[in-house]
């Protein structure tokens, strides 16, 4: 990776340049759970090994964070709530419909 950047960006968590070696974080990244933004660092580092989101690129997301996929649904949860503007207790019952658990220190299974 030749090039990181952090920036407001309204509709995505970050974004990947394979050709140019680059990544781009959503600064709201801050704000979320440690483990959300460590999960956004891989995914986009992967998608420096494999730009598609195919069965390679879900190989390695299950290589170096084998729990990606719970991470992923706690960003969806906190976008569907973001974009409706909604409280914390939204989070708590759209965790709920996806099947997750919010406890004080993050969202469980």
């Amino acid at each position: 990776m030749d090039r990181f950047f952090v920036q407001r960006m309204k509709t995505k968590w970050g974004s990947c340049s394979s050709a140019r070696r680059s990544i781009r974080l959503n600064s709201e990244l801050a704000k979320k759970p440690r483990e959300c933004l460590e999960y956004l660092v891989v995914h986009e580092m992967v998608h420096l090994l494999e730009p598609t989101h195919n069965h390679r690129f879900t190989a390695f997301m299950d290589q170096f964070m084998p729990n990606w996929q719970f991470y992923r649904e706690i960003l969806k949860c906190i976008l569907q709530v973001s974009l409706r503007q909604l409280t914390w207790q939204a989070v708590v019952l759209v965790a709920q419909d996806s099947g997750l658990t919010i406890t004080n220190d993050l969202f469980r299974r």
